[in-house]
Formats: structure tokens, sequence, C-alpha cells
């Protein structure tokens, strides 16, 4: 199926049936809660029934997308019953990385697979997947407006929120000529790039200010690898989001790859990796099970710290040494 008819089948399905399931990958950031955001906002100002559920919780430096009513994002629990015959998966490139929140589709769901990664496995019934977009949230917009579904401040504000998170605030290297053309639309929409550019990257609160700082000065500099690694333990100590981490180890001029690795379970972890220029953080997840884009991907790995250190993160200097060489 072209695009077009894509978008225009996707349209049919929103306009037709109803009460609908939205998610996307665990460990939400801008775009994918921006994606999910404007999506609810659209189906809703229809006159659509639908939830957003993650199998992680809610940054609460987002609220301003709901502001004025209650938040409809709900973290997973195994409390949550129904199913779900209609389902939109946004921002996510395998079924597998909504986690637990498979628990709620019903086997023979329609799933609206709208996505940007270059990996993404084409698992849904209908597939929307443009990975020349900076961001889904792009995706988003593109299919309101094809469809005639009014766009508003408010879901401007949500798409616009996920265009600058994955882009950072328009200065990282996807911020192409459609990422800016979009958000002259999004401008004409209502929305201030100003005023969400702060939201998003400029207020986080005293507790979680002191615990970055703690987590940053414990940062590794791997000079001849140009790797920077930190680490947290989320069980003993959580930490609300990890984008303000990545963000100062990205920073670091002697660092070309950032590392943030998160303990969640006894020998589980989760590990985000930035990358400046042309290493493909991406392509060296995939090789662990993990995944994303060239300069921003994930990895889930389970066994000992030690374990962790010596093979994937020995991989990593490895992997790093040879490509800087």
């Amino acid at each position: 199926m072209n695009k077009n008819l894509t978008v225009t089948r996707i349209g049919e399905i929103l306009r037709k049936e109803d009460d609908f399931l939205i998610t996307s990958h665990f460990a939400p950031d801008g775009d994918n809660i921006g994606s999910c955001a404007g999506m609810y906002h659209a189906l809703t100002s229809i006159g659509k029934k639908a939830v957003i559920v993650n199998e992680d919780g809610f940054i609460d430096r987002f609220r301003y997308l709901f502001e004025g009513t209650d938040v409809p994002f709900i973290k997973y629990s195994g409390d949550l019953k129904k199913k779900f015959s209609n389902v939109i998966i946004l921002d996510t490139a395998t079924y597998e990385r909504i986690g637990k929140v498979k628990e709620l589709i019903k086997k023979d769901a329609c799933i609206i697979n709208i996505d940007h990664h270059p990996a993404n496995t084409q698992f849904g019934t209908v597939n929307l997947v443009d990975e020349h977009a900076a961001s889904a949230a792009q995706i988003v917009l593109y299919l309101l407006e094809k469809n005639n579904i009014p766009v508003n401040q408010r879901i401007s504000d949500s798409l616009m929120s996920g265009l600058l998170s994955d882009t950072g605030g328009l200065r990282f290297a996807n911020t192409d000529k459609r990422a800016l053309r979009d958000s002259l639309r999004m401008l004409r929409y209502g929305s201030d790039i100003a005023e969400l550019n702060d939201r998003i990257f400029m207020r986080l609160s005293y507790d979680e200010t002191v615990k970055v700082n703690r987590i940053v000065s414990e940062t590794q500099l791997f000079r001849k690898e140009k790797i920077a690694i930190t680490y947290n333990d989320q069980q003993n100590d959580p930490l609300i989001e990890n984008e303000p981490v990545l963000m100062a180890l990205s920073s670091i001029e002697e660092a070309e790859v950032a590392v943030f690795i998160r303990k969640t379970d006894k020998d589980r972890y989760k590990l985000s990796l930035r990358s400046k220029g042309g290493f493909d953080v991406n392509k060296f997840s995939s090789k662990w099970g993990g995944g994303g884009h060239r300069n921003a991907s994930g990895i889930r790995f389970e066994g000992t710290y030690e374990e962790l250190l010596n093979d994937l993160i020995g991989d990593l200097k490895r992997t790093a040494l040879e490509y800087y060489a």
C-alpha cells in the first residue's frame, strides 16, 4: 500500500472506529509523549474515546499538554483488565518495545503503526513509517492534515513538543528543511516555540536537579574511545527522566558517544546511547537486541553489572576505538 492510500486508510479507521488505545515505547521521551498527546487530543476533538497507556510513568514536565484536564496518560499495571480492538502505536520500532501494554491488546486488534525509526518492523495492521521524518509527531501532523481532521493549538503544541524534543529544540543534525516547514505550520496554529522550548528543556525540579548533578559528577570519560558513561540505580534512587543526564553527557567536548546506564531490577539494566556525529549507535544497539536512531538508541541488558561492563561496554569501547582510529 503506497503512502497516500495508507494515510487515507488510517483516516477512515479514525473516523469509523471508537475507543482507541494509544501507546508507544517504554521509557517515554518527549516525541513519544507529544505524539501520543497530539493523537489523543485529535481523536477526542472529533468525539472519539481514547486513553494513553505506557509501561512506564508520565513525565510530569509535560503536564502542560493536558492543562485544565485530567491527564489521560496511565502507567500500565496488572489491574488494567480491558482489552482493546483499536490500537495506535506511535514512535516505536518493534511491537516488543511497548512492553507489558501488549496485555491490553486483543489478538485480532486493528493496530495502526506510526513511526519514524529506520528499523521499524512494519508490525501493524496498517503501517505509516517515514524514516525521513525527524520525529513521529511530524507524521501525526501530516496524517491529520491530509484527512482534514482539524488541528487546534492544543494538538499543535503537543506535536510541536514532540518535534522539539527529538531535534533538541531545532538544534540537532536532523533539523532539516521539512522540520522547519512543519514548525512554521505549527506556529500558524498558535504554537510558541520559545515557550515550548523553555518548558521542555529549561524546567527541572530542585530535587531532580540535585540528583542529575550527582549522577553526572560520577561520569567516566574514556578519551581514546571518546565515550562518556554514567550510572544510576533506579531501584534505590529513581530518576524521573533520562534526558537531562544525557544532555549533560553529550555536552562533554571530548566525548562523541554518551551512555547512561540504569539498573531497573536485579541483574536488569536499561542503557540509553547518544552520539554526536557519524558513530551509529543504532547499528551498535541492534547487535545487543536494542535499537532506535543513528544518533539515539536504547538497549535492555540482563546479567550482572560486571557482565554488562565486560561484555556490552567492552564491545562498545572496541567498536568506538576502531571507528575513531
